[in-house]
């Protein structure tokens, strides 16, 4: 059975990787930060007191497949963060860097895989091992869990998906019932080193419209109590 939670803060940033010093965000939480979430709850060991740029939790996400719901309304704020200035101290020793936050998100994220069962009971006590937090240390995050769902396949088209929509299959949009989409690409997945391994284009709306689907072949999706559900592929 799926399992499915909500996680929200009063603010959050998911740097886009092509972004130096002015930071961009993405408006969701990408597949890697929602394994970063999955790893803090369950306590996950990256072994990063053996070398700082291990990521060692990749191994046991293995097999686990995820989707993502925008739960809030998209909205942005921009300020200054103050940084050292490592490069010349001398002459400055702060600088001061734009970033793109997004204020009071919250989203919905589905998992299945062979890491149901240990992260539907750590959900259900409110227990974490670590502290999770959306895309930067300081947007710690709230954590509600919403129960778990049988996720029943969807075959058919003509059906409003409530998540993101990776596109990994054959498919064909009803853009006029659809009105707005977005098209992104995202990290999908990191080696044990935190090197990139594979990124992947996605279709997403807002947290009002979905994404209406005529056909689907190849996509997985699925049907989660009330929610129509398109999965990413599994790690």
């Amino acid at each position: 059975m799926a399992v499915f939670f909500d996680c929200s803060s009063n603010i959050a940033m998911f740097r886009k990787p092509y972004t130096t010093t002015s930071s961009i965000s993405f408006v969701f939480p990408p597949p890697t930060a929602v394994a970063g979430i999955i790893g803090s709850i369950l306590g996950i060991d990256n072994e990063s007191h053996v070398d700082g740029c291990n990521a060692a939790y990749w191994s046991e996400l293995s097999g686990t497949s995820v989707a993502v719901k925008i739960c809030a309304p998209v909205k942005w704020f921009r300020g200054t963060l103050n940084f050292g200035n490592v490069k010349n101290p001398q002459k400055s020793p702060h600088i001061q860097v734009k970033h793109q936050f997004l204020l009071e998100p919250r989203y919905r994220i589905y998992v299945k895989g062979s890491l149901e069962e240990r992260l539907r009971e750590r959900l259900s006590c409110g227990d974490f091992i670590y502290t999770p937090y959306l895309g930067v240390a300081y947007a710690i995050s709230d954590i509600y869990y919403r129960g778990s769902c049988e996720a029943m396949p969807v075959s058919r088209g003509g059906e409003a998906v409530d998540t993101i929509v990776p596109l990994n299959g054959d498919i064909s949009i009803d853009f006029l019932a659809s009105q707005k989409i977005y098209k992104e690409i995202v990290p999908f997945s990191f080696n044990e080193k935190r090197a990139l391994r594979q990124t992947l284009p996605v279709l997403y709306s807002d947290s009002v419209n979905k994404i209406v689907l005529k056909e689907m072949d190849g996509l997985d999706v699925t049907r989660c109590m009330d929610e129509v559900v398109a999965w990413f592929p599994e790690w």
